[in-house]
């Protein structure tokens, strides 16, 4: 594993001038308007965190995949890797954004209320997960291309079922004002705490799916 994971990140440090020009676009959106800069933080830990899954594309560029199922990991172990460094990205986007605010925006990131930095780096922390749960057994099944699709669709999909779950319990009288207020009183560490299971438990579930793709394909 540590000779793939040593792969991967150098295959992505040929692209980092573009995650450092992303950082600086999110910084300079940050210090141009106040109100951006939490979604400017969080942002960072979505696209280190999505960059996991572009390696699979470098691997199967050139009929790369017959050759790496040679090597001695094996294809649960190229699983297990794929999910290890995009836990480590979203960490290191997250470190990345704590910095940022901390030394740019001068945030205190330990702060409590809804505001809490930590809380809302969490939060996006767990949105990466869901996306990256789906993303990886999806580009591993179907490939790049038909992956895309399959991910825009479901995307779609979701906020589909968002906005008719909305419409539905506005019909039903339902007051959803009341009952975010009542969610903004739960403690902040309870959050945190309840994201990190549900990222732990999504991304577990997914990792079984893509072993069991892996297993099970010819290349």
């Amino acid at each position: 594993m540590k000779g793939l994971l040593k792969k991967d990140l150098a295959l992505l440090a040929n692209t980092g001038k573009i995650y450092v020009g992303v950082s600086l676009f999110c910084m300079v959106l940050g210090l141009v308007n106040e109100d951006m800069r939490d979604f400017s933080l969080s942002f960072l830990v979505i696209m280190f965190s999505l960059a996991a899954p572009s390696t699979l594309s470098y691997d199967e560029f050139d009929n790369g995949m017959p050759w790496l199922m040679t090597l001695s990991a094996d294809r649960s172990v190229y699983a297990k890797e794929k999910y290890l460094l995009s836990i480590l990205l979203g960490l290191a986007g997250a470190v990345v954004a704590v910095i940022l605010g901390v030394l740019v925006f001068q945030i205190n990131p330990f702060q409590g209320g809804s505001d809490s930095q930590i809380a809302i780096l969490v939060a996006f922390f767990f949105t990466s997960g869901l996306m990256l749960a789906v993303m990886i057994p999806a580009k591993l099944k179907f490939g790049p291309e038909k992956s895309r699709v399959i991910v825009m669709g479901l995307v779609i999909a979701a906020w589909i079922v968002v906005f008719a779950g909305k419409y539905l319990l506005e019909s039903l009288g339902i007051n959803l004002s009341g009952a975010i207020e009542s969610l903004e009183k739960i403690p902040n560490a309870a959050v945190i705490l309840v994201l990190l299971a549900f990222y732990g438990i999504c991304m577990s579930v997914s990792y079984f799916c893509s072993a069991r793709i892996l297993e099970k394909k010819e290349f």
